[in-house]
């Protein structure tokens, strides 16, 4: 058997990749799911303003309620969807839990983290914090967004 330089380096690769921890403790098990917009308020940093609410929401942005699940093995994925209901943006990337904050390392289309204060009442959760919404490199947009959990349905 004969034993490459470039197999040695993929096996040493292997043996020192880390993974992405899974996201443990309650905040991290209540997320896990199937969510879907209901409300977003966005401050830009030179002071206009963005909203949305559920009886507004495809009137005033053009697309359906976005739709993010939270995998229990860290994963995330986002479905944006056109009027039309095609699949219009699908950003995907790792979560976990620090404290009470959220932090999502979003790996395609482009890589990003978000930070945001996360809390669960009642299958709704709220995010909060400082994002780069207007794409200038900076996080400096203020966010409030609230989502509901999908309820299940058993077939």
């Amino acid at each position: 058997m004969r034993i490459t330089t470039l197999s040695i380096l993929l096996f040493v690769l292997a043996l020192t990749a880390k993974a992405q921890p899974t996201p443990k403790g309650p905040l991290a098990h209540d997320l896990v799911g199937e969510w879907y917009n209901l409300y977003v308020h966005i401050k830009l940093s030179n002071g206009a303003v963005m909203e949305a609410d559920s009886a507004n929401w495809e009137a005033r942005l053009q697309i359906k309620p976005i739709h993010t699940f939270f995998q229990a093995d860290g994963s995330y994925y986002s479905e944006y969807r056109n009027l039309q209901d095609s699949i219009v943006r699908r950003p995907t990337g790792n979560w976990t839990i620090r404290g009470d904050s959220l932090i999502m390392r979003q790996t395609t289309p482009q890589t990003s983290t978000m930070t945001l204060h996360l809390t669960i009442d009642n299958g709704v959760a709220t995010f909060s914090g400082l994002i780069d919404f207007d794409g200038e490199g900076k996080d400096n947009d203020e966010y409030l967004g609230k989502q509901r959990r999908k309820k299940a349905t058993n077939l």
